[in-house]
């Protein structure tokens, strides 16, 4: 599973990206704001990741990281047999 290893949401709102400026300039949607919030990895999309690496000027695997669950692991062992 992956999570999120820093608060996106607060960085990017130090870096001036808030809900008005998202609207505005169309670079964030709204709703992915809301799920990055949320703290929903899921809700983004590779092109969002980008984007956020670029504005905070770090790498993904300063923003994300894997953390195997018991899902994962079944998923893994499911493939492998």
């Amino acid at each position: 599973m992956l999570r999120y290893k820093i608060n996106v949401s607060d960085a990017l709102a130090r870096a001036g990206v808030n809900k008005y400026k998202a609207k505005k300039t169309k670079v964030i949607g709204q709703d992915t704001l809301n799920k990055i919030a949320e703290e929903n990895v899921t809700g983004i999309t590779l092109k969002t990741l980008n984007t956020i690496c670029a504005i905070l000027e770090l790498q993904p695997k300063d923003i994300l990281e894997y953390v195997e669950t018991s899902q994962d692991k079944e998923d893994r062992e499911k493939i492998k047999s």
